[in-house]
């Protein structure tokens, strides 16, 4: 009896055959990658009990996801539907699959609340629906995902504050970018690859930032975060990419950035191929990290190997005050530095001469004087 079957990646066209569903020994069904419509077959939904591995993702399937009434995939172990245009809620029938480890439902037109029930799913690692409709809270039941390594709920209209209890303690990435959270940044940040840029988080940066050794990039761009920017960030030894651009932040730039990656010493933070050093291997069905930076006027999105060449500074639009530290200028790694629209003076340090790898200064909008350096 047929259990597996895969033919993903072609240019099959139609719909998805009804008689898929006569093929009840099934574990495994992947049509991803092809060019298929319509709806999800109801006999497939209902018949294909042993169902496991589900993977329709980047079609153009349409409707909504499942018919509660004709539902019976209680066996599966991982839903794949991204990219295609399905609408309306994510349906309650899927909490019948108690053994769900993987959901992902990106880049879809889904609506709605994010369901309680989901905090239900004890044995849920990816959570990914990212570039949707989805609205309202993050259910506070969400704090029962003891198993959950990584949250992606990026691109929706996600309100309100992060449930103080929410803390997976398997947690590696948390994607919380352009949504209207606010709050402060909580303890789910602590040890995890952190992307919130975009909400209305506010506070200081929270000093266990310090702690993270193994952080590589620290976005936290359009927010409304003020304080000090934390002299803690020179601890992380593997830091290459800061953006704290678009917030209120004030005082001084930290004089000891120069002991992060961003210095020519520390060869052995850009010789990494992962986004956060020392992080596990991802599932094989999970998405690589994308980190979306501005340089030159023109916002990028990195992932990848790409991402571990990029390099950057921007504290712009912030209410920073003082003199440039001339250890900025020993930052020979960074290929864009952007600290324009804050109140600095003083002159441009002469050690700016030492940026051989700059692609893109922007020091504008501030009250510096002097000479430029050679």
């Amino acid at each position: 009896m047929l259990s597996n079957l895969n033919i993903s990646i072609n240019d099959f066209d139609g719909h998805i055959p009804s008689s898929i569903g006569d093929m009840n020994s099934l574990e495994t069904l992947d049509l991803s990658y092809n060019e298929l419509s319509g709806e999800i077959p109801e006999h497939l939904a209902k018949s294909c009990i042993n169902l496991r591995y589900l993977v329709l993702s980047n079609n153009s399937l349409e409707g909504q996801i499942f018919s509660a009434a004709n539902f019976n995939l209680k066996y599966l172990s991982m839903l794949q539907l991204d990219g295609n245009h399905f609408i309306g809620k994510i349906p309650e029938c899927l909490s019948n699959s108690s053994g769900l480890e993987g959901l992902y439902l990106s880049d879809n037109r889904l609506s709605g609340r994010i369901p309680s029930w989901l905090g239900n799913m004890s044995e849920l690692v990816d959570l990914i629906m990212p570039n949707n409709h989805l609205e309202g809270p993050i259910p506070p039941e969400f704090c029962q995902l003891q198993n959950l390594q990584v949250l992606n709920l990026a691109e929706n209209n996600i309100s309100g504050n992060l449930p103080s209890c929410f803390n997976p303690p398997q947690i590696q990435q948390v994607h919380l970018s352009r949504n209207k959270l606010q709050g402060q940044l909580k303890d789910a940040f602590f040890n995890s690859s952190s992307l919130v840029s975009y909400n209305r988080f506010n506070g200081r940066i929270p000093n266990w930032i310090g702690q993270l050794s193994n952080l590589t990039y620290l976005i936290l761009i359009h927010n409304n975060l003020e304080g000090e920017v934390p002299h803690l960030l020179c601890h992380l030894e593997r830091l290459r990419l800061i953006d704290l651009s678009h917030n209120n932040l004030s005082g001084h730039i930290p004089h000891c950035l120069d002991m992060t990656a961003l210095h020519d010493d520390y060869d052995v933070a850009f010789n990494t191929t992962s986004s956060t050093a020392g992080a596990p291997s991802a599932s094989p069905m999970r998405k690589e990290e994308t980190i979306e930076f501005t340089t030159k006027n023109i916002s990028y999105s990195y992932q990848g190997r790409v991402l571990t060449y990029m390099s950057g500074v921007d504290l712009s639009c912030n209410k920073l005050i003082g003199e440039i530290p001339h250890q900025i200028g020993n930052l020979t790694r960074i290929h864009s530095l952007n600290l324009s629209y804050n109140n600095l003076t003083g002159s441009i340090p002469s050690t700016f001469s030492n940026l051989a790898q700059i692609e893109s200064l922007d020091l504008s909008h501030n009250n510096l004087n002097g000479q430029i350096p050679p």
